[in-house]
């Protein structure tokens, strides 16, 4: 995915709740049910206060996972990167380096080409998985090497290979767009409870809307960035740490 369609991503996230609190504003002042809808004078801040706390409590816990999914991403990056380096390391200690190095930077082209939220991954990652597997079957196929190292370098190889699965796994997460239309479903049904609460104080109404807009528009921004971290903070990952490791050894 690209960047100007993460940066539109946002924008609608940020714009989503504007539109839907005009749209009930827009019902409360004119059109067929603003009759109905003043009619329901009386209604109790209560009333309000049960369905805020069901979006709080949803946008809480989708909060703290959303950080979860962030941090376990950030940490299968950081994996992938030190086995690759853990298996440089090997290499150079081995006279290994004219063997493995090539194979490590094929590893890290092909994982840098790959489009993690793309429907077409599918070649891009079988070149991964092989470039990987040439990986094993290098060290285990390599001459001088005693059982202890070959043994830690086929473990290390192995942890590659997981952190990779993980990484993938955590970005072709299924459920994003559930907990995301969750959210707003739950949000602006808010914003219609403070309406109905308000309808016979038209400024209370549109204060009380409008402060809460701006903290749903907020909470929807944040699942939104932090749902889909390969296209926002970690865009350039697992390159920018794959090429970095290689840099360095």
């Amino acid at each position: 995915m690209s960047l100007a369609a993460s940066i539109s991503d946002v924008v609608v996230s940020a714009l989503l709740p504007v539109a839907s609190a005009s749209l009930i504003f827009l019902a409360e002042a004119k059109g067929p049910l603003s009759g109905p809808i003043r009619k329901t004078r009386g209604i109790v801040a209560p009333y309000f206060g049960s369905v805020a706390i069901l979006f709080g409590l949803f946008a809480a816990l989708l909060a703290s996972d959303v950080w979860q999914k962030t941090n376990e991403a950030k940490r299968a990056v950081l994996a992938e990167a030190h086995a690759v380096e853990t298996l440089g390391y090997f290499a150079r200690a081995n006279d290994l380096e004219e063997l493995l190095f090539p194979r490590l930077k094929a590893y890290a082209k092909a994982a840098s080409a790959e489009d993690p939220y793309s429907s077409a991954i599918g070649p891009a990652r079988n070149e991964t998985d092989k470039a990987a597997l040439d990986i094993l079957t290098t060290i285990s196929q390599a001459d001088d090497v005693d059982g202890a190292t070959r043994a830690a370098m086929l473990s290390t190889a192995r942890e590659l290979l997981r952190a990779h699965d993980n990484r993938l796994s955590l970005a072709n997460d299924v459920t994003a767009p559930i907990k995301w239309v969750a959210i707003v479903v739950l949000g602006a049904l808010t914003q219609i409870a403070l309406l109905l609460v308000h309808v016979d104080n038209q400024r209370a109404m549109r204060a009380a809307v409008g402060l809460f807009t701006v903290a749903f528009a907020f909470c929807l921004v944040v699942v939104t960035i932090f749902d889909a971290p390969f296209d926002t903070i970690l865009r350039n990952e697992p390159a920018a740490s794959l090429n970095f490791t290689l840099g360095s050894l």
